[in-house]
């Protein structure tokens, strides 16, 4: 059984698509942070799931401070949307960071940055480098599960989510749906963080910055598909041009991945 320490964990199986198929079940995992996970989480990974790879998508920072536990039988990969940016002084880029996240401190400027990350998404070339490379070991892996994950798993995991969905066919709308998931699934976990910060005497604005950074809205991932539509056409050539996911690829990918 998966415990709440796995926090925005679900299963994109059942979702249906536009011709009637489904996802498959068992294939395709998004959560959190996967550092304290228990033993009893780590067994129904392993057996009840059989995830064959593990895809972390934070930065370095984030992966020192909290690394991944083992899932026995598991492929890992790293996969950081914005590896070395802090190094080419771009310390106020957007990466979607536990750092970033609870540190906002001016709930005027978080639509703004959130809204960044995920024009960013689209337009720069190491988070479509890792979301290719995503796509390309969803490709390689033809039995198993496997569990993609950020910090929240909302932002990264998100439009990585929205990507792979597009490509099996689910329409947007679901794909909304299962995006603003999260704020359900994130509520027990946002609280722990929440509380920690008024034992620090946080200020109220703070913990409403917070509070709000740490979930969706749907103006954010909207952002995604609007910033494709403008540079590449649609989401769908952005997957085609900007991630280099051909036809065939994509077919395969169905096959795959759907029932």
């Amino acid at each position: 059984m998966i415990g709440p320490e796995l926090a925005n964990f679900r299963d994109l199986g059942g979702l249906e698509t536009v011709d009637g198929r489904k996802v498959a079940p068992k294939r395709l995992l998004r959560c959190g942070d996967m550092s304290e996970l228990t033993p009893e989480t780590i067994g129904a990974l392993q057996k009840e799931y059989q995830v064959a790879n593990v895809i972390d998508l934070r930065t370095e920072k984030e992966r020192r401070k909290a690394p991944d536990c083992e899932v026995p039988g598991a492929v890992s990969y790293v996969l950081d949307f914005f590896p070395g940016e802090e190094l080419m002084g771009r310390k106020t880029m957007a990466t979607g960071s536990k750092e970033q996240l609870t540190q906002m401190k001016d709930a005027g400027l978080l639509h703004a940055y959130m809204k960044e990350l995920y024009a960013d998404f689209i337009t720069n070339p190491t988070a479509r480098d890792a979301m290719r490379s995503f796509l390309q070991i969803l490709l390689d892996t033809e039995k198993g599960a496997t569990v993609f994950h950020c910090f929240a798993g909302k932002d990264r995991t998100g439009i990585s989510a929205a990507v792979i969905l597009n490509i099996l066919g689910v329409p947007k709308d679901t794909i909304m749906e299962d995006y603003l998931m999260t704020n359900q699934m994130r509520a027990a976990a946002n609280q722990v963080i929440l509380d920690g910060l008024r034992q620090k005497d946080a200020p109220e604005e703070t913990l409403k910055s917070v509070e709000t950074a740490l979930s969706v809205h749907e103006d954010y991932l909207r952002t995604s598909f609007e910033t494709a539509e403008t540079v590449y056409g649609s989401f769908e050539k952005f997957i085609e041009q900007g991630l280099d996911i051909d036809a065939e690829k994509q077919k395969r990918l169905q096959e795959l991945y759907l029932l």
